[in-house]
């Protein structure tokens, strides 16, 4: 398994939208991906503790492990923001407890980890949920994963682990079928050291961490942020360059094609994910402010038939597109297992 233990951290921000452009083409998918979803109470979903419940010993450890990072005013500081991501987002506060403590053992330090929460802002909160997703399979470790799963995906209160025998053609190849590419794109695609051997499963991984700033965001709308609105931009980006990604799979590397499409399992976790990404990222909510940062001319970019035409083509052609409604627990894949985080 090649994953560094976070993403270079980019300018995210606070909130999103609505609207899928009027170019989006029509289909089986399109109740679930393109009617705009209530903003408020996909805030209150957000802010449901239901299926993120710790043990009081496992919080009491994590609290240690902040007085041993931090100290004085900075020590309250950080139990205050721990506090209000409990609270407003305890899917985030959860991935940070499950996750903090290995990562720091992993060699990071508390150094790592103080660069992760900055000023305790909810800016600096997003950035750490969405770096401690990148490192989510810390959690459950070489004795769960062996030789067998080479990619852990940490959804919320359990990991998606992907089996695959094989690599796949180099992300990096994607960089060319953009015209005009920009500083995101060229910080994800652009053929060089930092993006090195990363295929597919890579962008899956940003899809998922990504979400997860999306959700942070809408959460901690209270707290306020500074960045213009960036976390649907970028989600956006992601689902594009996933797009972008199986396309030059048809058209070019027919092989991997039909790999992806073959392989069930991992077909199924990519419907799983994107839906879990438009589910916060199309939200029916009033303000231009929420349209910002380009957000929706890339809503046109990957809903318009071009782009989205080809993720109805993997769901229809792997046959997963029956499962559509389906959760996690209604389905078994024998390259796909689920398990909780312990």
């Amino acid at each position: 398994m090649t994953r560094g233990f976070a993403s270079v951290i980019l300018a995210m921000a606070l909130i999103l939208i609505l609207l899928a452009s009027s170019s989006c083409c029509c289909s089986y998918f399109e109740a679930l991906d393109k009617k705009p979803k209530d903003y408020d109470a996909i805030r209150s979903e957000l802010s449901n503790a239901s299926d993120y419940q710790i043990a009081e010993e496992e919080e009491e450890k994590f609290r240690s492990l902040l007085e041993e990072i931090y100290t004085g005013e900075e020590l309250d500081k950080a139990v205050s923001a721990m506090s209000d991501l409990k609270s407003l987002y305890p899917k985030g506060y959860y991935i940070v407890v499950k996750v903090a403590p290995k990562f720091v053992n992993s060699g990071v330090g508390g150094d790592g980890f103080r660069l992760l929460t900055g000023d305790f802002s909810a800016d600096s909160l997003n950035i750490l949920v969405h770096e401690l997703t990148h490192t989510g399979f810390m959690v459950f470790g070489t004795d769960v994963m062996g030789d067998v799963y080479d990619y852990v995906y940490l959804i919320g209160g359990f990991g998606a682990l992907i089996n695959r025998d094989r690599d796949f053609f180099p992300k990096t190849e994607v960089f060319a079928d953009i015209s005009e590419p920009d500083d995101f794109d060229r910080l994800y695609l652009e053929p060089g050291e930092k993006n090195e051997g990363a295929d597919i499963m890579n962008i899956l991984d940003e899809i998922n961490a990504y979400t997860k700033s999306q959700e942070c965001e809408i959460a901690l709308e209270e707290l306020g942020g500074t960045w213009d609105y960036g976390s649907r931009h970028n989600l956006l980006k992601q689902k594009w360059h996933l797009e972008l990604y199986l396309k030059r799979a048809y058209e070019k590397h027919p092989e991997d094609w039909e790999y992806i499409v073959n392989n069930e399992g991992l077909s199924f976790f990519i419907m799983k994910l994107w839906q879990d990404a438009s589910r916060v990222e199309m939200l029916d909510r009033e303000g231009d402010k929420f349209l910002s940062f380009n957000s929706e001319q890339m809503t046109g970019v990957v809903y318009g038939t071009d782009n989205y035409s080809v993720m109805e083509k993997l769901f229809q052609d792997s046959g997963v597109a029956e499962y559509e409604e389906m959760s996690y627990d209604d389905v078994s894949f024998k390259n796909l297992t689920v398990l909780p985080v312990p």
